[in-house]
């Protein structure tokens, strides 16, 4: 097998897949970075297939709770015996179903969503996101303080990496796809394709270009299209368009954002301390936290569930400053505990709880203090909302358009941002968090977020960036395959190897060399054997012997992103690496290209 010097993408389409179908094409498109128009196509299906598996968990987290409760999330109408029996049961249920499945299969939401993609190439198990689907419903149904967004989160991400592992596209388009799929589980759980597009930059992705953007935008919105279909167009939560009264009101919102950063801060720092706690036996885990949830629920049955009945009261102004402290006390306790301790639900949800709280508070003492001058308490809940999710989850942005496509309320922006700003740098500076996601994974001893170099390098996948120019060739060659092989201008001589033996790569130009030595009559005899066969005398030429520098040869798949590339040559120690396209049959038709370390240095210039 040969390969010419081609400089274009669209030229390797027809010389490296000459006879392969349309979606083999598709597929060595993805691989570039720039893939642009494939890429928003699969960003579509991936929209549909996340928004229709959120509505489902939808359809199941909330179906079960009308044989038991007249008006969904209304688990103040329960019996006390009953409120605090439901979280007990739920707790028992989910850590028998844990106990009949491996350990590596416990790790679900937002945060094994972080972990496969920085470390695994975004490759999620499918079992993973089963058992995220079943026993996070049973956790919402059974009124465990969490979030519904998590578990979406989840169920997104490993829709798009299904599609992509189904599809076997590359793993750089892999990684995208996971990020449309979670954009499109937070805008179908919400109705906020804004907020969900800039969730998925902002706090998984961390990428912003216009090739990153126009995929995650398009799944998002088909993923919130597919919620109003459902569901209808009207807002989850229905609020007068209230406002600030006076810009004197602007130090009880400061102030408000200093207690929202402190309780982020320490909602967080919690969060880490019980989540060392995980390799303990997952149904003592549960069980504790469903007689803690359950006791609570006696007294504040608000915590229990979702919560966004206790949220829209909020937001009303319908709750008193008694109460909501209740509530405040209650739901951090409650919520720190379940997900710290591994409740497949996710915090979102109680962000926004305990920030529409704790701003309600705000505006309550505001009213009884300055008069009724000053603006609703609802309208302090609304802002309050926004700087607790951004102190929580480290994603400002993000919150800021959450709040403005859930109240459909402008007049939030201004005294937001002001609270968000405060409420974040208190959080990140004087208390040194980085939001929960990246704290967890520090508390589980995961790496992190990963650098610039890492995310460009996952970006783009070594198809598009191989050298095409190559020959393969076994050991021993006579002096016509020689020529042969250099009279189709080579970069590169891919030596054979018997026994198994990982190929070595040869410069092409030293075969030359030393081919124009021996038409000279230059080169030494040992180089040169003399076999007598049936036909007459033929010189072989031992490339492993003439003179050069040969590299050692590593294999990496196809699909492989160049920050893998780069990782196997790191663990390896091999002098470059082969693609291969297949994983058996002859070398010269497994081999695609290959990558030099000089080849990933020269990427970061580019």
């Amino acid at each position: 097998m040969s390969q010419r010097p081609r400089n274009s993408l669209k030229s390797t389409l027809t010389r490296y897949l000459p006879k392969t179908n349309g979606l083999e094409r598709i597929r060595l498109q993805l691989s570039a970075r720039d893939a642009l128009a494939p890429l928003v196509g699969m960003a579509l299906i991936t929209g549909a297939l996340a928004g229709g598996v959120t509505v489902l968990f939808r359809f199941a987290m909330e179906w079960p709770t009308t044989f038991f409760l007249s008006v969904p999330q209304n688990y103040e109408s329960l019996t006390p015996l009953w409120r605090f029996a439901l979280p007990v049961i739920g707790s028992l249920l989910i850590g028998i179903i844990y106990l009949l499945l491996s350990p590596k299969r416990y790790d679900v939401g937002v945060v094994h969503v972080l972990d496969r993609l920085y470390n695994h190439q975004g490759n999620m198990p499918v079992q993973n996101a089963l058992l995220q689907f079943f026993a996070g419903a049973i956790a919402l149904i059974s009124g465990h303080s969490v979030g519904r967004e998590g578990p979406a989160v989840h169920l997104g991400a490993a829709s798009g990496s299904w599609l992509a592992r189904t599809l076997r596209l590359p793993n750089n388009s892999a990684r995208s796809l996971l990020g449309c799929g979670v954009a499109a589980a937070i805008a179908a759980s919400f109705n906020t394709p804004l907020a969900g597009m800039v969730f998925a930059m902002e706090v998984v992705m961390l990428e912003y270009s216009v090739a990153g953007f126009l995929p995650v935008m398009l799944a998002a919105v088909t993923g919130s299209a597919i919620t109003q279909v459902t569901f209808g167009r009207e807002p989850d939560f229905n609020v007068p368009a209230i406002q600030l009264n006076s810009l004197a009101e602007l130090p009880i919102l400061f102030f408000c954002a200093l207690a929202i950063g402190v309780l982020a801060a320490l909602f967080i720092l919690a969060h880490r301390t019980l989540t060392r706690q995980n390799t303990r036996s997952p149904l003592l885990r549960f069980l504790v936290v469903g007689l803690v949830t359950g006791t609570l629920g006696i007294w504040v049955p608000e915590i229990l569930g979702g919560g966004y009945d206790t949220l829209q009261m909020a937001m009303l102004g319908e709750l008193g400053v008694t109460t909501l402290a209740v509530i405040v006390a209650a739901k951090l306790v409650a919520t720190a505990l379940g997900s710290g301790l591994g409740i497949p639900g996710g915090v979102i949800g109680p962000s926004l709880i305990l920030g529409a709280c704790l701003g309600g508070i705000a505006g309550g003492l505001a009213n009884t203090w300055l008069g009724e001058n000053t603006a609703s308490p609802g309208f302090y809940a609304m802002v309050g909302m926004a700087a607790m999710m951004a102190a929580m989850l480290n994603a400002p942005l993000a919150a800021l358009l959450a709040i403005l496509e859930l109240t459909y309320n402008p007049n939030v922006l201004f005294p937001g941002m002001m609270m968000i700003v405060v409420a974040t740098l208190i959080s990140r500076q004087l208390f040194s968090t980085q939001g929960i996601y990246l704290e967890t994974l520090r508390a589980l001893n995961k790496a992190g977020t990963p650098t610039w170099r890492q995310r460009m390098l996952s970006g783009v996948g070594v198809a598009s960036q191989m050298d095409r120019r190559f020959v393969v060739a076994q050991q021993e060659v006579n002096l016509e395959q020689a020529k042969i092989f250099i009279a189709q201008h080579p970069q590169w001589i891919l030596i054979d190897l018997p026994d198994g033996k990982a190929p070595e790569l040869l410069r092409a130009v030293d075969l030359a060399t030393f081919l124009q030595s021996c038409e000279k009559g230059e080169s030494e005899d040992q180089l040169l054997e003399q076999e007598q066969e049936r036909e007459g005398t033929t010189t072989q030429i031992d490339l492993l012997k003439i003179p050069g520098e040969r590299k050692q040869m590593a294999e990496l798949n196809w699909r492989a992103t160049m920050l893998e590339a780069q990782q196997e040559l790191k663990n390896t120690g091999a002098d470059a690496l082969y693609i291969s396209r297949h994983q058996s049959g002859p070398l010269d038709n497994r081999i695609a290209g290959i990558i030099l370390p000089l080849q990933i240095d020269n990427f970061y210039r580019k």
